[in-house]
């Protein structure tokens, strides 16, 4: 795999899983909830940001679109697109805020989340000042923890249970997996667009889109399987890969805390880098002043879940909207002669 291909890789599944996969609770709320019908909704989801993913790229590296904002003004015309593109980027970067803080407050757990939420946006700060060079590498080591940490706990079960498929039979598993298709499509485009625009070929998006997409479905399946085998346990938790890790080890709850600040943080890091780059080169500005001001409103974002619970669902749902809106345009696009 050349170069091109494995830093598409390792930001696609990055963005696929997101940047609290580790606790547990996204998974739960939209595909282990439903038992076996939520297995089959991570199949679907896997193969359509696989496939859209790739098909959007490839799209984008035919344009010689290098940016989530020319992508906009591609989709959605001059007049509709800059707009658009402004309130995306405002939202991407306060669901990345929102999420943090509503980690914090579950990983904690009757500690400090305030501290966990500084102490991400510190590790982020230090990750942005050496860029991909240090962004690339350490989001492929923290998603090779991750595996290893799943795996492990996969291992140690005697039997995972497989629900019967008129266990929670309606349609709200099809719901929660487009609407998960729909938040991370947005996601995976955010950061691998700038990559993919410099690609090489379409052999190196084609190698890796379905090398990212491919690793975010085995980690699904297999936390999936971890999930299902708790299930009882698990149910109503909010951390519940802590909750797992505290029954197995002493200090499994204490590591999982430690991995997904630093996976967090870089996650955060990620995203901030993804979106301040194109705007930098684009308009000639300077990028110090534009990552300090990106990183300080996602920062302001990640305190509001302290204070105000709803502001969660509000962002989270905008965000989620925002990305069906741009997948829906884009199969239309695809549709048009």
């Amino acid at each position: 795999m050349n170069k091109g291909a494995w830093q598409i890789a390792v930001l696609f599944a990055g963005a696929a899983l997101g940047g609290t996969y580790l606790g547990g609770y996204e998974w739960l709320r939209f595909f282990a909830y439903f038992g076996s019908w939520g297995t089959i909704g991570a199949v679907l989801v896997s193969m359509a940001l696989g496939w859209f993913g790739y098909s959007a790229l490839i799209a984008c590296h035919h344009a010689g679109i290098r940016s989530l904002h020319e992508l906009f003004s591609y989709w959605f015309g001059e007049a509709a697109g800059p707009t658009l593109s402004v309130l995306t980027h405002l939202l991407l970067l306060a669901y990345a805020g929102v999420i943090t803080g509503q980690y914090a407050v579950q990983i904690t757990e009757g500690g400090s989340p305030v501290l966990y939420v500084l102490l991400s946006v510190l590790i982020a700060i230090v990750w942005l000042r050496k860029g991909w060079s240090w962004i690339l590498p350490s989001i492929a080591l923290c998603l090779g923890l991750g595996f290893l940490l799943f795996a492990t706990i996969f291992v140690e079960q005697h039997h995972v249970p497989i629900p019967n498929l008129g266990y929670q039979m309606n349609l709200n598993w099809i719901v929660h997996a487009l609407l998960y298709t729909g938040l991370h499509f947005l996601l995976c485009l955010a950061v691998t667009i700038p990559l993919a625009a410099r690609a090489d070929d379409p052999q190196s998006i084609r190698l890796g889109v379905a090398s990212g997409a491919l690793f975010f479905f085995v980690v699904l399946l297999i936390g999936q399987a971890v999930l299902l085998s708790y299930w009882h346990d698990v149910l109503a938790s909010g951390a519940p890969v802590k909750l797992i890790l505290t029954q197995l080890s002493p200090i499994g709850g204490w590591l999982l805390t430690i991995l997904s600040l630093f996976h967090g943080g870089i996650t955060a890091a990620a995203i901030v880098f993804a979106l301040a780059l194109p705007i930098a080169q684009r308009h000639d500005l300077q990028l110090l002043p534009l990552l300090v001001v990106m990183l300080s409103y996602l920062a302001l974002c990640a305190l509001l879940p302290l204070a105000l619970a709803w502001s969660v669902p509000v962002i989270a749902s905008g965000t989620t909207y925002g990305g069906l809106c741009l997948l829906i345009r884009f199969i239309w696009k695809r549709q048009l002669p």
